[in-house]
């Protein structure tokens, strides 16, 4: 019987080649974009699930009143092992970078970490060479990832060897591990061990807070034994003065999504994120069922005599269900296998569009296979139901005399379920042209200083730090080099906090205020603007405990109820330096856009800055690199010569957005074809049925303009509708996402007219196309077959 039924499907589709076509297209399209977007879901929702009993780790957070950062001071990591009996290894992790060499090898290493001799009795990664019981145990060890030893050592094994870091310290290799997943939330190449570093640990304080410490539970029922715990231990160690501290634990695998403090290791994703890309698969598959139900309710009246004649012939209501049931299957089974085949091919064109690495092997995960079954089911379910509940219940005399109207019903359905699909088409239109525009903005606001052809250098070393003046020298002597200032950090990395006292202010309070240290170019450097007061000098002097200069911005004057001509000369305490403010300089965005601008200190402070900052000139950008290249040659021989565009990292701080725009304009424009598809089938269908209607119209003398107008007229009024429907979701939901973004662009006409337009457009020319033809059919033609 099965075999009967596929076999009667398989001709009942091939007589139907159109609208077997359509269907099929439509159908593969939707369920390869679901297909992407779970691909897409899945990696988002598997960071850091690859150590084993993942659940059982958590990152300590210490919250300082509604402000968290990822960090602890070194004190919380010793003390949770001797206090709780419920954890059962904790370990420290500090991001360093270094200058690595070995024989001819020399590489700046960005992602050169320290950590405990304990790191992998909490987190879990495979050993290629050596083993994890020893590895971090001595000074100076370190393990490397696969591809790091390769680029070090080619293909022998390394254990053993020595590498030599910042050109002063030999440090052995004693391990090598596979290369960590890139869902994993920290990266890194190298990683030593922490008493190489003693001064980080000599001793256990409650200050500074830098170290990531992180808590493998006894068990996963620990948790809340240690939520209880925690509070009582840090009141007993902690000064009555800073009370208003606190721990809390952050589940590993929730870091990725969930997180909301400061100093990540890196950028995080966002769990709204996932929620929206979920919200547009289901969308995109729902247009696609939409398009196979309209088609079924249209062609109803030629299934409707099949199943007169059908049952007149004995066949069972049962029967007949089952076979559209089959027929349906038969064609969801086919834009499955499709749809597969389309995502297998075009998955690495998704990962470099996406920013992912997602792995074709992951379609046969259990639970992606599940889920794709599960939404074949459904959608063969959801696509077969009119025509096996429906139709199968016709009156075998009533069809076969003509006299059946029941069918005439499924018209009111086929204008709801356009309706819907193109209500929806609506929400991702609009919605991607707001997420386009809010980007453009991200990425063309004044920042209140000039980012273009500033590059930063790095000089994280005390030679270099040493000669940060004579190096500017030798930069500054080049036409095509403007200004160079020396810096802590870059703008739009810059987070360092301090606590900031007013001296001149009555009762005053302990506040926290971002710190740049700096030397006397940088407001020249940096291009900010000067709104009182004075720059530093050309040689300022050096400071001790009680003489700091200290520049401020806008917003530190405004929070402390100055003006900003008040706040020069006033008296200030930043975390034991004191000293008076001599310039304030207007906001600048110095973080991201997602965030507000920040009280901001910046004091004279060369000898512990980082980073050179140099300005180019525009049109000479390469002469300008070649100097700079030539330049370190001569100071810096010890390293190599690396550097980065300031513009490349805050374009680096909406990388979320940027994948977020460049996806969901993927799928808007899929989803717009999906539903075009699926109505040139019901044009097609529409005017078939009124082809009598059309014949006897022309005969009477009507225009091939006219007939266009009558039949486009009856569905851009169901766009209309669709419009109606879909513009004030979009813009409540549009509405929500940009409160997000403490800076954003205003929610203006522009994005929903063009949604409006586009739909509009793009309905006319589709359903005019099959409008067009029929009304240029000759109607002798038309009458005759009549």
């Amino acid at each position: 019987m099965l075999k009967n039924y596929l076999l009667i499907a398989l001709r009942a589709l091939r007589r139907q080649q159109g609208y077997t076509a359509i269907n099929l297209v439509g159908l593969a399209l939707g369920l390869a974009c679901s297909l992407f977007i779970l691909l897409y879901i899945q990696d988002e929702l598997k960071y850091d699930r690859h150590h084993e009993d993942a659940e059982q780790i958590y990152r300590v957070h210490t919250m300082f009143g509604d402000y968290g950062v990822a960090l602890t001071p070194s004190i919380v990591a010793p003390l949770f092992t001797r206090e709780f009996p419920e954890v059962q290894a904790t370990t420290r992790l500090v991001p360093s970078r270094g200058v690595v060499r070995y024989e001819d090898h020399l590489f700046e290493e960005s992602a050169f970490y320290y950590a405990d001799s304990s790191f992998f009795d909490v987190f879990t990664h495979p050993f290629v060479h050596g083993t994890p019981d020893r590895a971090l145990d001595r000074p100076n060890t370190v393990v490397l990832t696969a591809s790091t030893a390769q680029r070090y050592f080619g293909k022998e094994n390394p254990v053993g060897r020595t590498l030599l870091v910042d050109n002063q310290t030999d440090y052995e290799v004693t391990g090598v591990i596979e290369d960590l997943p890139l869902t994993s939330h920290y990266q890194f190449d190298f990683l030593a061990s922490l008493a190489s570093v003693p001064q980080l640990v000599s001793s256990e304080a409650w200050a500074p807070v830098n170290f990531y410490t992180y808590v493998r539970a006894t068990d996963e029922a620990a948790r809340a034994r240690l939520d209880e715990k925690i509070p009582e231990l840090v009141s007993r160690y902690l000064e009555a003065d800073e009370d208003s501290r606190s721990l809390s634990l952050m589940p590993l695998v929730d870091i990725h999504l969930h997180a909301n403090v400061e100093y990540e290791l890196d950028p995080t994703g966002d769990i709204r994120y996932v929620y929206g890309f979920l919200t547009v698969g289901v969308l995109i598959l729902l247009i696609a069922c939409i398009n196979y139900m309209n088609l079924a309710t249209a062609r109803s009246m030629q299934r409707a005599r099949e199943v007169g004649v059908r049952k007149a012939l004995g066949a069972f209501r049962g029967q007949l269900g089952r076979q559209f049931f089959a027929e349906s299957a038969v064609l969801t089974g086919m834009a499955l296998l499709l749809a597969l085949s389309l995502v297998s091919t075009l998955l690495p064109a998704f990962n470099q569009f996406a920013g992912k690495d997602i792995s074709a092997t992951l379609l046969t995960d259990p639970w992606v296979l599940l889920t794709v079954g599960g939404v074949g089911v459904f959608v063969s379910f959801i696509a077969g139901s009119y025509p096996a509940v429906f139709l199968s219940r016709f009156k075998p005399v009533a069809v076969l005399r003509g006299t059946l109207h029941g069918v005439r019903g499924g018209q009111g359905l086929r204008k709801l379920l356009v309706v819907a699909q193109f209500g929806v088409s609506t929400v991702l239109i609009a919605g991607t042209a707001v997420v386009m525009a809010q980007l453009n903005y991200l990425q063309d606001q004044n920042l209140g200083f000039d980012k273009e052809h500033l590059v930063v250098l790095p000089i994280d070393d005390r030679l270099l730090s040493e000669r940060s003046e004579t190096i500017k020298a030798d930069l500054l002597s080049h036409p095509s080099v403007r200004a160079a200032t020396a810096i802590t950090q870059p703008p739009g990395l810059l987070n360092w906090t301090y606590g900031m006292l007013s001296l001149d202010t009555p009762e005053a309070q302990w506040r926290p205020t971002k710190g740049l240290l700096a030397d006397a170019d940088v407001v020249e450097g940096l291009g900010l603007s000067l709104v009182a007061g004075r720059a530093f000098s050309s040689a300022p002097p050096t400071p001790d405990s009680t003489n700091y200069q200290f520049i401020v911005n806008e917003t530190l004057a405004s929070n402390q109820g100055w003006t900003v001509e008040d706040a020069v000369g006033q008296r200030m305490n930043i975390d034991g330096r004191i000293g008076s403010i001599i310039g304030v300089v207007a906001d600048f965005h110095f973080r991201s856009l997602h965030d507000r601008i920040e009280p901001l200190t910046i004091w004279y402070q060369p000898a512990l800055t980082q980073y050179l900052a140099v300005r180019l000139a525009p049109g000479e950008i390469q002469g300008a690199l070649d100097h700079l290249e030539a330049t370190w040659a001569v100071h810096a021989a010890h390293r190599p010569f690396t550097y980065r565009f300031l513009d490349g990292v805050y374009d680096r701080l909406y990388r979320s957005e940027q994948q977020m725009g460049q996806l969901a304009s993927l799928f808007a424009g899929l989803a717009i074809v999906i539903a075009c598809l699926g109505l040139l089938g019901l044009a097609a269908f529409a005017i078939q049925q009124r082809r009598k209607e059309l014949g006897v119209r022309k005969v009477l003398g009507a225009t091939v303009t006219q007939v266009v107008g009558l039949l486009t007229t009856d569905f851009l009024k169901l766009i209309g509708l669709a419009l109606l429907v879909g513009l004030p979701v979009t813009y409540l939901a549009l509405e929500r996402w940009l409160s997000g973004f403490a800076y954003h662009v205003d929610l203006s006409a522009g994005p929903f007219l063009l949604a409006a337009g586009l739909l509009i457009g793009i309905a006319s020319l589709t359903v005019s196309s099959q409008a067009i033809r029929a009304a240029l059919t000759n109607p002798i033609h038309t009458l005759r077959q009549e």
